[in-house]
């Protein structure tokens, strides 16, 4: 069988939006909605992985397993089928389109990490058991550090303008 005929198999085409909605009550559409969203916000994560290529250099994360050019390029196709189901059972089910602010995102994700930060410098890390005398000293100021960082990132995503203006990057003349 061709592509083409892979991809449709067992598929009918579109129905007209809401066509099938009274198959479902509101908790229904709104378990069926979030499911389906996960799974096109990962299918999305996924595809800017394969796309971007080499995944970034981190320090304390180390991709393996990277998939083949032939496995990137099968996934990629599955990966648009997948949106293309989405899409389809989007309209026949009339889902609600569910907005997120990115930078109410931005903002919730770091504020979260800043309390993270907060739970493992020393003074709390001692909760774990015994900590060398001098782990405080050296590790508390880049600790502190990142929290300061972290809280930047929350202020510019929240908007506050003099955090914007102090992190914007410096200018070429």
């Amino acid at each position: 069988m061709d592509q083409t005929g892979q991809q449709h198999a067992g598929r009918g085409e579109p129905g007209q939006r809401g066509q099938k909605r009274y198959l479902l009550n509101a908790n229904h559409q709104r378990v069926l909605a979030v499911t389906l969203r996960r799974l096109e916000l990962a299918a999305w994560r996924l595809e800017e992985q394969i796309r971007r290529g080499a995944p970034p250099p981190l320090r304390l994360t180390r991709f393996t397993g990277v998939p083949t050019p032939q496995q990137q390029a099968a996934l990629l196709t599955l990966l648009k089928q997948i949106r293309n189901e989405i899409a389809d059972l989007a309209l026949e089910y009339d889902l609600a389109v569910h907005e997120e602010s990115l930078v109410r995102t931005i903002a919730s994700e770091f504020i979260t990490l800043w309390c993270d930060l907060e739970d493992i410098r020393p003074r709390k890390l001692r909760d774990y058991g015994d900590l060398h005398q001098e782990a405080e000293a050296i590790l508390d100021p880049p600790l502190q550090r990142l929290i300061a960082l972290t809280m930047a990132v929350q202020d510019v995503a929240s908007g506050k303008r003099e955090a914007i203006l102090t992190w914007q990057p410096p200018t070429t003349p």
